[in-house]
């Protein structure tokens, strides 16, 4: 899997799978009256529960992609920071799309999401915590891996890029003479 974008959305996939399992736990366990999947119900269908089956199934898979994006966009964040305490920085990148969630929400005042129960916030919470650690966790595996299949010295012992004409002599300083034909 060599390739951070597919990495970064196969960590957010994980992620979003645990994250949705656990807020289907905690909406039987009647801990919360607004599932993850209906968040994104609510914003893809524009009404209020409850929501037919084929509803819920293409919600469930739009905010599992949507956490797969969020994976892919969090894999290339670390490259503008460092990968040091990834599973806090999982966590930071996890719950910011459910801040600006119930912050647009509310400021839009959105039928079926405002007022939201404490009870509600808290689970909502907790599930974008798991999401960030759980996709932090799987994104610092998946490196890992991709590391130890390259070998130690393949990260290091590269071959030069071409250039993207085909010259083969790309490294080669060009005589005056040379310079002088491509003037011309």
């Amino acid at each position: 899997m060599e390739d951070r974008l597919y990495r970064g959305f196969v960590a957010g996939v994980v992620g979003g799978i645990a994250a949705t399992t656990l807020s289907q736990l905690a909406y039987f366990w009647g801990l919360t009256t607004l599932r993850l999947m209906d968040w994104a119900a609510l914003l893809i269908f524009a009404h209020t529960p409850p929501f037919s089956m084929g509803e819920q199934m293409f919600s469930v898979f739009i905010h599992v992609a949507w956490c797969g994006a969020v994976g892919s966009v969090f894999a290339y964040f670390l490259l503008r920071v460092t990968s040091r305490k990834i599973i806090f920085k999982g966590w930071m990148i996890g719950t910011t799309p459910y801040f600006l969630i119930y912050l647009l929400t509310s400021l839009f005042q959105t039928p079926g999401t405002v007022p939201t129960p404490l009870a509600t916030a808290l689970s909502n919470y907790v599930t974008a915590t798991v999401f960030g650690i759980v996709m932090g966790y799987s994104l610092k595996v998946l490196d890992q891996a991709v590391i130890k299949q390259r070998g130690p010295l393949s990260i290091l012992a590269r071959p030069a890029a071409k250039r993207a004409g085909g010259d083969e002599d790309m490294g080669r300083h060009r005589t005056e003479d040379e310079e002088g034909e491509n003037r011309t």
